[in-house]
């Protein structure tokens, strides 16, 4: 900051000061319509939150006249020096213990402690993120120079947000033995059957379908290699595959490459954080991740033969895990190969050294359309699984259900809307990449930029079609090649400009600006999510479980039992003796609904009619259309239509657990008899 311009420095201080104003109002706000309006303090068992939080707003008001008064006054203040002084008598390592302590304690709240129970609204949560980085900026660096703060602030900021998205995963870990979501329970049952099918009672011991392609399977399936694994342990599985291998990535990003560019460990380690917590606002799938770690490591090796061989592996990777991301692996390693280069072009001889980006980039192609089909041919089998029929003829996997384009506007199901969400979440490190070439610090030329923003775009509209598909657009996740592109073009963007730095102060001082905002916008958008679970007391856990197997115990001699909702009961053993019944299952039958698969449902409905189920476990059946506004609502009328209203055509509840989400189904004695809801049987 140049303080040689007095009236510049107090226009900036009374901008922070009005900033800071307008979200310790905000925050304040939250807090009192999240905890006072609804009725009371946190519970005794949150004692120290209470204090904590009942104290944090006076102190943020009280500081924030005495930033007034500073400005007013231009005075300093003693108690700051003795502050100061006290925290340069800490010993480092007490300074870094209380410095991570800090920047954990939002995640600790608000998903770890009871006083996470409590609806805290966006600018809470923000006022947390950021006062966590600016304490810890305090307590380990002390007094800086503004862009010198702001820099390492912003870095901070983004290590916060790092750990609270990873405590958000991890906070899901538990022995619940219920579904903690709409389909987490049938998941794990997917997960289970490339592994674990021994678990199931399976009548002619035939193929059992799983709605879920080979690629995605395996990773979660490798928790079944261990024998007797429990719930908890599936679940711990399942988060760190949501933490580790965006961590991977951003650190083998920055790892000594065939050019023999180096990073410190510290570098690596920081574009780990934040490769992390930038993938994590999709979130992105690990199979697709692990996609692009096989690419950067294939553009690692001096031996090109062994690079294509792992290229070729991330493309058939890619065509078994999701049809939209067959071509992803090939041209990343298009790219990046062609990045490597100096000044790549056609002229002088240097077309020669386009070859490799040319082989790897045809690697890829080889790994994701023709291999699969030459192993189809060698095996003489034919694809029969909805998610190869979608490999085969794409178009299909978009036209066969309806696509809904006011997903990308502000909307109940997702609140920021898809286009706006991807303008929070991507516009940043864009602008920052553009502003390094604009200002010659990254140097591609037109050749290397035509070979990254073409693919970035057709990955970006590929993303936001898939968003808008009905089902989808509750988050950014669908936007996944799009974000990785970007991951790997900044790491190779930042391995450019590294032996340029330091840069001239107006430089260094735009590209602060411009690094802070990649660096804390991640983190804003992590801390919207994230809350504490709370589940139903152990006692109705018990009388739910006893209740489903005394009831399934009953009708078994009467028929077949089919979950079509809770598989995982029986993959962790909750419920026992049951003959496992492949149909129907709730994630499948909800794909068909969205759809509108008339004829997949014909046999549901004769099945259900001539009672070939003496008893159905599924969610609590509603049979009310979705008000104008509630989540997934268009997703919610569709089940309705389909699936809902037509099982209780047939089918009447004996036992509802509203706690646990849980319903049972008998056939009713006399079926009912309404021509307007009730499906007509062939």
């Amino acid at each position: 900051m140049d303080k040689s311009n007095p009236i510049k420095l107090r226009l900036i201080k009374i901008l922070a000061w009005l900033l800071l104003g307008g979200l310790v109002y905000l925050a304040g706000l939250d807090f009192y319509t999240g905890v006072i309006a609804i009725g009371g303090l946190p519970p005794l068992a949150a004692r120290r939150s209470q204090v904590f939080l009942l104290l944090i707003l006076p102190v943020l008001v009280l500081l924030w006249l005495v930033g007034l008064w500073l400005i007013g006054s231009g005075r300093q203040v003693n108690f700051l020096d003795r502050l100061e002084n006290f925290r340069g008598r800490l010993a480092s390592w007490l300074k870094y213990s209380i410095c991570f302590a800090i920047l954990a304690f939002p995640g600790y709240l608000l998903m770890f402690n009871r006083f996470g129970e409590y609806t805290l609204g966006y600018w809470f949560r923000l006022a947390l993120l950021l006062l966590a980085g600016l304490l810890g900026t305090w307590l380990i660096f002390g007094k800086l120079s503004f862009w010198n703060w702001l820099l390492r602030f912003s870095i901070l900021v983004s290590v916060c947000g790092a750990i609270y998205a990873a405590l958000d995963w991890l906070s899901a870990v538990n022995n619940y033995p219920f579904s903690q979501g709409w389909s987490e329970g049938n998941r794990f049952w997917d997960y289970s059957l490339m592994f674990g099918k021994s678990r199931y009672i399976n009548p002619g011991n035939g193929p059992i379908f799983a709605f879920i392609s080979t690629g995605r399977q395996f990773l979660w399936a490798l928790a079944f290699l261990i024998p007797g694994i429990n719930i908890f342990g599936v679940r711990l599985w399942d988060a760190l595959l949501w933490i580790l291998p965006g961590l991977l990535l951003g650190w083998i990003c920055l790892s000594k490459d065939h050019t023999g560019a180096r990073f410190s460990w510290l570098w690596k380690a920081g574009f780990a954080l934040w490769t992390f917590i930038f993938l994590a606002q999709g979130p992105i799938y690990a199979p697709l991740v692990v996609c692009a770690i096989l690419v950067v490591v294939a553009l690692r090796q001096k031996n090109l033969v062994f690079g294509v061989l792992l290229v070729i592996l991330a493309g058939y990777y890619a065509f078994i895990s999701r049809w939209t991301w067959t071509y992803a692996p090939g041209l990343w390693a298009g790219i990046l190969a062609l990045l490597d280069i100096s000044e790549p072009g056609f002229r002088h001889g240097k077309w020669k050294q386009l070859s490799r980006p040319v082989v790897l980039g045809l690697a890829g192609y080889l790994g994701g359309q023709l291999l699969p089909n030459i192993i189809l041919i060698i095996h003489n089998v034919r694809i029969s699984s909805i998610n190869n029929a979608f490999i085969i003829n794409p178009t299909s996997a978009v036209v066969r259900q309806p696509l809904l384009w006011d997903r990308m506007m502000p909307n109940s199901t997702y609140t920021p809307g898809i286009l706006l969400g991807t303008l929070w979440a991507g516009l940043p490190l864009v602008v920052l990449l553009v502003w390094l070439y604009w200002k010659r610090i990254w140097r591609p030329n037109f050749l290397q930029i035509a070979a990254m923003v073409i693919p970035t775009v057709a990955f970006l509209a590929v993303g936001l079609i898939a968003s808008a598909k009905i089902g989808g657009g509750s988050n950014l996740h669908n936007i996944d090649m799009f974000w990785i592109t970007l991951v790997l073009i900044a790491a190779w963007a930042l391995k450019d400009a590294k032996p340029r730095f330091p840069f001239s102060s107006q430089l260094r001082n735009g590209l602060i600006l411009l690094l802070s905002f990649v660096l804390v916008l991640p983190a804003t958008y992590a801390i919207q999510y994230g809350s504490r679970l709370t589940f139903p007391p152990e006692s109705i856990v018990e009388s739910t479980l006893q209740g489903i197997q005394a009831t399934v115990n009953v009708d078994l001699k009467y028929g077949e039992v089919l979950f079509m909702d809770q598989r995982q009961l029986l993959t962790f053993g909750k419920i026992t003796n049951v003959p496992l019944v492949g149909d129907y299952e709730k994630k499948y039958i909800m794909d068909q609904a969205l759809a509108g698969n008339s004829t997949y449902f014909q046999t549901f409905y004769q099945d259900l009619a001539h009672n070939r189920f003496s008893m159905i476990v599924s969610e609590p059946l509603e049979t009310f259309q979705q008000r104008p506004g509630e989540i997934f609502g268009d997703e919610g009328d569709d089940f309705v239509k389909w699936v809902s209203i037509p099982v209780l055509c047939y089918y009447q509840p004996v036992a509802t657990f509203r706690e646990t989400g849980v319903q049972l189904l008998e056939p009713r004695p006399v079926p009912l008899h309404d021509p307007q809801h009730c499906p007509v049987v062939k």
